[in-house]
């Protein structure tokens, strides 16, 4: 069974539409080109990126690997250098200490 083709002018007749064969026409032919451009089609076969210009500058670089020895960095801690670790602690131990003090000595009164 072989299927029938539509010519434009049979595929205009038959929409109803209101518009001219040429705007018709051209409406359609936009239809069909925003198609094409938006399809992205699945590929069968497999996508290689060249990734020797991101291991050169990488290389480059020099960035240090902080897992690629298992040692311990001792002045940091979570990133941040452990002499402002304890310094931001004493500050928030002394606040506290501070407030509750004020609070006792308000209650005393």
């Amino acid at each position: 069974m072989q299927q029938e083709t539509l010519t434009a002018n049979k595929a205009w007749k038959l929409s109803g539409t209101t518009l001219s064969f040429k705007e018709w026409i051209d409406r359609e032919n936009k239809k069909k080109q925003e198609t094409v451009d938006n399809f992205l089609p699945f590929s069968d076969t497999e996508i290689k990126v060249d990734t020797t210009a991101i291991d050169t500058i990488g290389n480059d670089i020099k960035i240090q690997n902080p897992f690629s020895n298992n040692t311990l960095n001792k002045n940091k801690v979570l990133g941040l250098d452990s002499s402002v670790l304890i310094f931001s602690g004493v500050l928030i131990v002394a606040s506290l200490t501070y407030y509750i003090y004020t609070k006792v000595k308000n209650k005393d009164a």
